[in-house]
Order: C-alpha cells, then structure tokens, then sequence
C-alpha cells in the first residue's frame, strides 16, 4: 500500500530537518508509540501500541536510516515490526523531503509504501489505508506543533 501526504510545518527547513532526523524525538509526535530506544548507528528498537479496526496490537520492531542527506533535504527509513499475539507484521520502506517553503515555513513530504503480513494482511484495505494515513497526518500535525513551541 502507497501512500503520500505533504504538509507545510512551521519552522525553517534547518530545524525541521535536525526535529525529523533525530529519531527520538520525531517518533514522540507519531500517535501511540510508547518506547523508542537506539540500537547502533542509525537503528531504533520501537514500540508502537495501535487499534486497526476491531484489532489492539502492541508493535515491537526496528526504525532504520538507510540513507539520509541534508543537503538535499532526503532520508530513507524502513521500518519493521510485528505483533506475536495478533500473528501479524509490517514493513514500510518510507521516504522523507524536506523543502524550504519560506523563511519560517518547510514543506514535508512522506512517502510510504507497506506491505501487511499476517492477520493485518487480511484485514481490509480501506481500513488500514486510513489508518495509515490519519497516523501520517497525525503525525505531520504534531511535528508543527513541537516544532512551534520550539521556534517561539
């Protein structure tokens, strides 16, 4: 499954670049994750608690950077994780654009793509694929928000 989103946060592309890449922090604005831990050079143990229709599960996985340029405001992540009790998993190859939209404006760009395994993969399409995105729009609005109290 693909998905797309891009949002303008308030602050400039430095900071929002240096927010987004340290890992700990930005994970903090993704709805439901309760433990992020670093595990070697770019690799984050992570523990993400999620309700996908009428299914709870408690996610435990890895973040990875594959690859990461601020020159050109471009990082790759993937990530994976599964839950044992529901019998199912993900794996996101996920990239991020950073863009100057102004001085004190940055455009966000996420774009994801997710395979479902398991008893997530049996779960419907639609419901997933809007859980996936309001968890990437929910996200983008926490950013602005940590990024607003920062910047002020």
């Amino acid at each position: 499954m693909k998905l797309e989103i891009r949002s303008i946060v308030p602050a400039g592309r430095k900071i929002t670049w240096d927010t987004v890449m340290d890992i700990p922090k930005a994970s903090a604005c993704v709805p439901g994750i309760k433990e992020i831990t670093p595990d070697g050079d770019g690799r984050f143990q992570a523990i993400l608690q999620a309700r996908v229709g009428p299914m709870g599960m408690t996610l435990t996985g890895t973040i990875t950077i594959v690859s990461q340029d601020e020159e050109t405001g471009e990082a790759e992540f993937i990530v994976e994780a599964g839950d044992k009790r529901v019998g199912g998993g993900v794996k996101t190859n996920m990239t991020m654009k950073v863009s100057a939209h102004s001085d004190n404006q940055t455009e966000l760009e996420i774009m994801s793509d997710t395979t479902f395994m398991g008893r997530l993969g049996e779960l419907g399409q639609p419901i997933i694929r809007r859980k996936a995105r309001n968890t990437l729009e929910d996200f983008s609005k926490n950013l602005s928000k940590l990024l607003k109290s920062e910047t002020c």
